[in-house]
């Protein structure tokens, strides 16, 4: 399984439980429509895929950030379009 797969795993399930904005979901799918232009990023890749995969819209909720959220995602995503 290529971490295009993984990624596209990840994000179904997150939208499945309707927590991920549109918007993200939105540029992720870009990103697995085109595995040759982002191949060369899987560093970048595997952070956004943890990022996915622990993404809460609490995250910042409370004294201790325990997830990631879309600021987080945001800011991958940026490094990956550089």
């Amino acid at each position: 399984m290529t971490i295009f797969d993984r990624l596209e795993e990840a994000l179904s399930e997150q939208r499945g439980n309707d927590s991920l904005p549109d918007r993200l979901t939105e540029e992720i799918r870009a990103i697995l429509m085109a595995p040759d232009r982002y191949g060369d990023k899987e560093y970048l890749l595997e952070v956004l895929l943890s990022q996915v995969e622990e993404y809460s819209p609490y995250a910042e909720a409370g004294c201790c950030k325990w997830a990631f959220d879309s600021h987080d995602i945001e800011r991958t995503l940026q490094k990956i379009a550089e």
